[in-house]
């Protein structure tokens, strides 16, 4: 695990220069490869405008729900455990923490859902 921390924080340092294309191509890679796991609010880019960008994904695992902000250039990155729809633990994580979390608990589901951990893989190595 140790190598795909690596990776994936020498990813995130190439990725620093444009992070709205990052979230904007995490948000669609999710919502593709986990349908039903995964809520994303996309908000418009001004009062007229037609384009639209991703300002929160939402990833629902058995362990964890995840949850990743981006407003302007700041971005927040928090897992929380829920059990029953209560949350009883809230952690503020590093991007690359944060990650590192969700990809080991895609990885923990079933073998139905190992698919989608070897995407965000993929698209985080890639």
């Amino acid at each position: 695990m140790s190598s795909d921390f690596d990776q994936c924080t020498a990813w995130i340092r190439r990725a620093q220069g444009d992070m709205k294309a990052f979230v904007e191509g995490l948000a669609a890679r999710l919502e593709g490869d986990l349908p039903g796991m995964v809520e994303v609010e996309r908000k418009k880019d001004g009062l007229f405008a037609k384009t639209h960008h991703v300002q929160a994904i939402r990833i629902h695992t058995d362990n964890n729900d995840y949850l990743l902000r981006h407003e302007g250039a700041h971005f927040s990155t928090v897992r929380a455990k829920t059990v029953r729809g209560v949350v009883l633990k809230h952690e503020d994580l590093p991007l690359t923490a944060w990650l590192e979390s969700l990809m080991k608990d895609l990885g923990d589901l079933s073998g139905e859902m190992q698919g989608a951990s070897t995407a965000l893989h993929d698209f985080l190595m890639g």
